[in-house]
């Protein structure tokens, strides 16, 4: 079992354990606006289940803040009130959904355990699934408001010995042009797709995805400041069917740099901001 600040979740029977690469990716993906998820690949739920935590606590800032109104008459507060009761006893209209799906049964296996110890809110869906994207887009035409994906990216390199870890770093059941499709299908209108690669192939997921999705953001990580960037999350977007080859102008992409450890191999003053929510013994 692995300990989070706030809750902790199983994954001794998954292909892969609980990563540095799958807390950075949960920790940078932002989740303004977002009421649905899907977690392509998601292993013991690590990615979903910091995600849904990250969701609890802007649903909670955004209450606290409907409550700290201040200089307003007692018939206000009191319509305030009643207003944040009704919005307790409507919770269909603010429901959030967090969708885990991975073809390894002991992954979804750690997942739906954790799901027993997890603070999970009423308002909160979430559900795991044993299935392969390619299936969950051929049965599913609902779309998300988040796509994430921490997916395996090995390609014709030696493999392990074990089939499970073989399934949960090469990319034979998952080539980066079905998680393409996948991702164009069911991503809302204004949704958003973060995925975290080694540099190379984040290039080569770009190269394959240009036609149909744009790059708004990435953070480049470095280990040390004396080490090349080895992994980039990159944020997508729909490509807007007004961009064209008469009008193939997308917006800029915002670029940011994160280096793990220090020159002294200290964990970087940024890592740790970027992780004070999750990792405990940081405040």
């Amino acid at each position: 079992m692995f300990h989070f600040k706030h809750f902790s979740l199983y994954h001794d029977n998954s292909a892969l354990k609980i990563s540095t690469d799958a807390l950075l990716l949960a920790a940078a993906t932002p989740v303004d606006q977002v009421r649905t998820v899907l977690d392509i690949g998601c292993g013991c739920g690590v990615i979903a289940y910091c995600l849904a935590w990250k969701m609890q606590q802007k649903a909670l800032q955004e209450r606290t803040a409907k409550e700290n109104v201040t200089k307003v008459d007692i018939l206000q507060k009191n319509a305030l009130q009643e207003n944040i009761i009704q919005e307790n006893t409507s919770e269909e209209k603010n429901v959030q959904e967090i969708i885990g799906i991975d073809i390894d049964a002991p992954s979804i296996g750690d997942a739906l355990k954790s799901k027993e110890i997890f603070p999970q809110r009423n308002y909160q869906n979430l559900l795991f699934y044993q299935q392969s994207i390619q299936n969950f887009t051929r049965e599913h035409h609902k779309k998300f408001d988040l796509i994430v994906s921490n997916p395996p990216f090995f390609v014709d390199a030696l493999k392990p010995n074990t089939l499970q870890k073989n399934i949960s770093k090469h990319n034979d059941t998952l080539p980066f042009e079905d998680l393409k499709d996948a991702v164009c299908q069911l991503l809302a209108a204004n949704g958003r797709f973060f995925m975290i690669l080694p540099a190379n192939e984040s290039e080569r997921f770009e190269q394959i995805s240009q036609n149909h999705l744009f790059k708004f953001y990435q953070l480049l990580i470095q280990p040390t400041p004396s080490k090349p960037i080895n992994r980039i999350i990159s944020g997508y977007r729909l490509l807007p069917a007004a961009l064209t080859k008469t009008c193939p102008m997308a917006p800029a992409c915002i670029t940011e740099t994160l280096c793990l450890r220090n020159a002294d191999n200290n964990m970087s003053e940024s890592y740790l901001q970027l992780t004070k929510d999750f990792l405990l013994g940081i405040c």
